[in-house]
């Protein structure tokens, strides 16, 4: 199960917060790089106002109307804001020096802030008002001669004008938009999480509760056969045996569920001893070789030196049980298994091979993963985990074909020494 990210997304409230303080930030800089630009560059507007006495007053009215908002709830006070922009900046660029100077910024800054807040036909009703008080003012003010050149540039403001605010408004929709789809993905994302963690709940309890009823009845049936087995009618013999080799299918197929499942939340545990991968050979082989000889399969072991490794002798056994069983269902009755193992340069290796049918080269890295099937039988799990846990005792598991037919899958593992020294 993938583990979720703590994901904080904005509420509503928290999203008009959050653009009113940029909003303000944006504002307040606005005035300030204004004042710097109408002090280094003096120059007076109607009325013979000096620029920056113009821009000191309207910070004034900021300060003012920032006092109100303060008393008002979000909406209102976007409300409040945006009907006493228009006057304040009309007053503000009637008092201009020239037509497009640098308080025609304080109308491109209305545009901006207050349609960030409104809806697409507000905006678009605001940004003409504004272009309504460009179109008004300019043509007043002094040094207007109403030339074609002024012309142009007042129609290229008026344009700047709705391109920013109809554009602040789109922008704001898409905002709002993206967090309302955020939102959204990440109830559903919570949901299935939560759904998998249900699934994994209930695996790892099915498993345990399997495991019990299952143990005794493999017992029970060990028990007749030792006890019973030469009393009884052929028929009824290979009737137990038949019992006996779905148990231990059955048993197989449980043992994949849990650390499938442990694999997948990130809890499997590896207890790691220094041990002999021969004997977790041996003990994997004596637990499926009942299966393999109901199928008169042969089952050879080419293991003539130590193998010393260090790593999890329970997960290491279910490795080779995997390899087994796999080797055991996808080659036909009466054929050979091989397992050789040597100690290389490289590891230790471990080699399980088989003359069946072999495996098809576009699917020799598609089988390790999970619920894939070649053929029919097997739950797809087996390979998969096999591969995760060698993987896990820093080794690597991969599929080849034989020299002349059938599956070699290989298993290479640290050796002891190499792993003591990292």
């Amino acid at each position: 199960m993938h583990r979720l990210r703590a994901v904080r997304l904005l509420s509503k409230p928290e999203l008009d917060r959050f653009l009113t303080r940029t909003i303000a930030l944006l504002r307040w800089g606005t005035i300030a790089a204004l004042l710097a630009i109408t002090l280094a560059q003096p120059a007076a507007g109607r009325w013979r106002l000096p620029e920056w006495g113009v821009v000191v007053a309207f910070a004034g009215y900021n300060l003012l109307l920032d006092l109100l908002r303060s008393r008002l709830p979000g909406r209102r006070s976007f409300a409040l804001a945006a009907v006493l922009d228009l006057p304040a900046v009309a007053l503000v660029y009637l008092s201009s020096s020239q037509p497009g100077g640098p308080l025609f910024t304080l109308l491109v800054l209305a545009a901006a802030q207050t349609t960030a807040f409104m809806t697409l036909p507000g905006s678009l009703l605001y940004t003409g008002a504004l272009a309504a008080i460009t179109l008004l003012v300019e043509p007043t003010l002094p040094l207007w001669t109403g030339g074609l050149v002024e012309t142009r540039a007042l129609s290229a403001r008026v344009v700047v004008l709705a391109v920013v605010g109809v554009g602040m408004a789109a922008l704001t929709r898409r905002l709002q938009q993206e967090q309302s789809a955020a939102r959204s993905m990440l109830g559903e994302t919570i949901r299935l999480a939560e759904i998998d963690q249900v699934r994994t709940d209930f695996v790892a309890s099915i498993s345990h509760d399997l495991r019990t009823p299952l143990t005794a009845a493999r017992a029970a049936l060990v028990l007749l056969e030792a006890s019973a087995g030469g009393g009884l009618a052929i028929a009824e013999q290979e009737l137990l045996a038949n019992g006996r080799r779905n148990v231990e299918r059955l048993d197989l197929l449980i043992a994949d569920l849990l650390p499938h499942n442990q694999l997948e939340a990130g809890t499997l545990r590896l207890d790691a001893v220094p041990l002999d991968l021969r004997a977790v050979v041996i003990e994997a082989m004596a637990a499926v070789h009942p299966l393999l000889r109901s199928r008169e399969q042969v089952l050879e072991l080419d293991l003539p030196d130590p193998l010393p490794t260090v790593g999890d002798e329970a997960r290491l056994e279910q490795v080779f049980l995997n390899l087994l069983h796999n080797a055991h269902q996808h080659t036909p009755a009466g054929t050979r298994i091989v397992v050789s193992g040597r100690g290389t340069s490289a590891g230790i290796v471990v080699l399980v091979a088989d003359d069946g049918p072999g495996i098809p080269s576009s699917e020799r890295e598609a089988i390790f993963r999970r619920f894939h099937r070649l053929g029919e039988g097997g739950s797809g799990l087996g390979l998969a985990i096999a591969r995760q846990i060698v993987e896990r005792h820093g080794g690597r598991l991969s599929a080849e074909s034989g020299p002349s037919a059938g599956a070699v899958f290989r298993v290479v593992l640290p050796m002891a020494a190499t792993q003591e020294s990292r």
